[in-house]
């Protein structure tokens, strides 16, 4: 028996070892978990509800709860753990009935990039939702300050918001007048809706409500002038989207370019891609082509990004 062999060998034994132990591990934690659910809730735990626990548990660090935050934080109410596999069946789909019409290589890069779609997808979303309730700050605001003048609380007055603002402002308001309903302060409470939605006028509207609830000073004028500010700077915002639009447009259309050139390419002569990334010469030529696109994109997407 060579060394390598027993290498291999002590190498199985150990994971072996290893995988029983953590699969007792689980076992027990799984019946403790059991347990608790039937002493709780007075029945045994369906399918559903064990999927769900097993679902929490794993979201609650990892990857999978950053994913998890960044759904929430783009409206999304998909399970991660559902989403993950449906990218991971997308991806095997993709590789298997690609080939036919792009060929190995082409299927396989192509599916390797599902994930980051998805990623670019769900940021996109995420920004379309913090647009969306920057646009209703100068609603907010108002609303705020006409209950506020009424002599209402600022936690009542957010309540309020959160039931007469559409979606998104009236859901994270709602949000925010459940944590304070639980006992978190104001300060904290705004400082999370700051933190899940980041802007500068999200900032400066959680600003003015924190500092003038702890100073007591004249709240409704103060969101009465930052409304009409808001109010103007979403007008510019607006125009500024606009100009900004054909840059937009251009950036993406360079990467579909790139993928139609490499469909017509497979479909004149098939297996091309595979012959070329069979050599040194092929494989840099590839990889050169791959690196000017993805400049391209990256130069057309800085040239449309204005701050406002």
């Amino acid at each position: 028996m060579t060394p390598s062999v027993r290498v291999i060998l002590l190498v199985l034994v150990a994971t072996l070892v290893f995988g029983v132990w953590g699969t007792t591990v689980l076992l027990d934690e799984s019946g403790r978990r059991r347990a608790l659910w039937e002493e709780t809730v007075g029945a045994r735990a369906t399918g559903s509800e064990r999927i769900k626990l097993i679902e929490r548990r794993l979201i609650a660090r990892g990857p999978l709860g950053a994913l998890a935050r960044s759904m929430t934080t783009a409206g999304v109410n998909w399970s991660p753990l559902l989403t993950v596999s449906a990218i991971a069946g997308a991806m095997l789909a993709v590789m298997i009935g690609g080939r036919p019409l792009l060929g190995r290589v082409a299927s396989t890069v192509l599916a390797l990039m599902l994930p980051l779609l998805f990623w670019q997808w769900l940021s996109r979303r995420r920004a379309k939702r913090k647009e969306d309730f920057i646009a209703q700050l100068p609603e907010l605001a108002r609303v705020v300050a006409n209950g506020n003048s009424a002599g209402l609380s600022i936690g009542r007055c957010l309540a309020m918001a959160g039931r007469e603002l559409a979606e998104p402002a009236g859901a994270e308001m709602r949000q925010v007048a459940q944590r304070l309903d639980l006992g978190v302060s104001l300060d904290q409470a705004l400082h999370e809706l700051a933190e899940r939605l980041p802007s500068r006028e999200i900032d400066v509207l959680v600003r003015t409500i924190v500092i003038q609830s702890r100073t007591g000073g004249a709240l409704s004028a103060a969101l009465t002038d930052i409304s009409q500010t808001l109010e103007d700077r979403k007008e510019l915002r607006r125009e500024v989207s606009t100009v900004i639009l054909g840059s937009s447009v251009a950036g993406y259309a360079v990467m579909g370019i790139g993928v139609g050139a490499i469909v017509l390419l497979n479909m004149i002569q098939p297996g091309l891609l595979d012959e070329m990334a069979g050599s040194m010469v092929g494989r840099v030529i590839m990889l050169v082509a791959a690196a000017f696109f993805a400049v391209g994109f990256v130069l057309m997407r800085a040239v449309s990004r204005v701050e406002v």
